[in-house]
């Protein structure tokens, strides 16, 4: 048994015993992508219309357009097409409802600007706030240095005062520095 019946025969197995069309279907899609991978040429002609989002080719034809009496028997479709397909219903037909679409987006706009309005007050409003804030607390953080420093500056002048003070003190206290008295020289014009 090839490595092609090692992966089909457990897969078909199963398949039949859950007997139900959408893994059998599954089943020959996968069946189908194995025969167009397997060879070399028939997946170089894969994933040249890949790149050009064409079906795919059946296994056995060329990369060649078909001509009309040739039909398409592989289940590839466009990847993109279950995506695009949620938008088939979505757009207005008529000029009424184009009209109605027009005056919905006008009001979705409007509420925007209004929301971003709203927003760009508030921010303003927030911040003259945190502006008022934040003087009210310099403020009274200046007012606190000024009492700590106007107070530091009258204690010391008043320790000036206090050393000049008792400078002056000391200075009354001891004698007059001159001569030591006793019996020494009398200057002249003195008496004894």
């Amino acid at each position: 048994m090839n490595c092609w019946g090692c992966i089909l025969v457990p897969a078909l197995n199963k398949l039949n015993e859950l007997s139900s069309p959408s893994p059998k279907s599954r089943f020959v899609e996968l069946s189908e992508a194995y025969q167009v991978l397997s060879r070399e040429q028939s997946r170089r002609n894969y994933d040249h219309q890949l790149r050009w989002a064409t079906p795919p080719k059946s296994p056995g034809t060329t990369a060649h357009p078909r001509s009309a009496h040739q039909t398409h028997s592989s289940s590839w479709t466009d990847p993109n097409a279950r995506y695009w397909a949620q938008f088939h219903g979505v757009r207005p037909q008529g000029p009424e409802s184009r009209q109605q679409q027009h005056r919905h987006n006008q009001r979705v706009m409007g509420y925007c600007l209004l929301i971003m309005l709203a927003g760009m007050g508030l921010h303003y409003v927030a911040f003259r706030k945190l502006e008022q804030m934040h003087r009210s607390f310099m403020d009274e953080k200046d007012r606190i240095i000024t009492a700590i420093y106007n107070d530091t500056r009258a204690r010391a002048r008043a320790n000036r005062a206090r050393l000049q003070q008792e400078q002056q003190q000391r200075q009354q206290l001891q004698p007059p520095p001159g001569p030591p008295p006793g019996p020494g020289i009398v200057p002249p014009g003195t008496s004894p």
